[in-house]
């Protein structure tokens, strides 16, 4: 298993630097410096394990999987600066702004949410499937997504009854639209993809709970960020409302219904199922 997903995460950091030249100027070298600190290439490995599942030749799908991954990083970009997060360190290394300044931090990461629609337009696929993977991606990163859900995090209060609809769309939402569009790939009916969606949202809820307890329990070493600063922030952090034992037990949930929820799509592949526990059992 750890061989099947060094080998893909291989190939997809081979193909995400293309067309990034850093003998081109400072944009290149930020946005080639962003895609090249290591990172787990979570989104990209699920969309590809997901089209193997059905007997399909993943690589075929690299462009796509390369723009979801470009959508993650732009986000991480975006969500390490002052006027967000305000981090000093992504996976370890200085983020993109003390690399290089705010200004190219923006640029970059407003490049590579462009660049992700690009590769997406060279994928060979039928322009019908095109236009719905488009739809189903802006759906999941737009205002009922990953950036409704940041403006959420962004004005919170302190209302605990937010923080799952945070959860949700800044996390949850984007990982629902990666699997539908494999699931676009690969020809799945109407009931296969509402089934699929539930176990997009029911995962990446949990995965994001799974982030809120690396920030309280995490070994920084590990996870390349600072970390404890949610408490100091008043960040919706679910283990600080709900506490450790709550939501200990509602990842474990979760990750049950979601295997649930892929049995009834007849979703059997090791690989995937067992990357889908990596999202939610993990140190880093």
């Amino acid at each position: 298993m750890i061989e099947y997903f060094d080998n893909l995460t291989n190939k997809v950091n081979g193909s995400l630097l293309e067309g990034f030249d850093c003998e081109q100027g400072i944009l290149d070298r930020a946005i080639h410096y962003a895609l090249s600190v290591k990172g787990k290439r979570l989104r990209p490995l699920l969309f590809l394990s997901l089209i193997d599942a059905f007997d399909t030749d993943q690589l075929q799908f690299m462009d796509i999987a390369c723009a979801v991954e470009y959508i993650h990083t732009y986000s991480l970009i975006h969500d390490d600066l002052p006027a967000m997060d305000d981090d000093d360190y992504r996976r370890g290394m200085p983020t993109v702004h003390k690399k290089f300044n705010e200004a190219i931090a923006l640029l970059a990461g407003d490049t590579l949410l462009t660049a992700a629609f690009e590769r997406i337009s060279k994928a060979r696929i039928h322009p019908e499937k095109t236009v719905n993977i488009i739809r189903i991606l802006t759906e999941g990163i737009g205002k009922e997504g990953m950036a409704g859900g940041q403006a959420i995090d962004l004005e919170f209060k302190g209302n605990k009854d937010e923080i799952m609809t945070i959860h949700r769309k800044k996390t949850a939402e984007f990982i629902k639209a990666t699997l539908l569009s494999a699931a676009e790939i690969v020809g799945m009916d109407k009931k296969e993809k509402e089934l699929l969606a539930q176990a997009g949202l029911t995962i990446g809820t949990a995965f994001q709970m799974a982030d809120d307890l690396l920030d309280i329990e995490g070994d920084e070493k590990l996870v390349g960020k600072k970390l404890q600063k949610d408490e100091v922030n008043l960040s919706p952090n679910s283990i600080l409302y709900f506490g450790k034992d709550f939501v200990k037990e509602e990842i474990d949930k979760s990750f049950k219904k979601t295997l649930e929820l892929l049995k009834e799509v007849k979703i059997e592949h090791p690989p995937f199922l067992n990357l889908i526990g990596r999202m939610v059992y993990r140190r880093k």
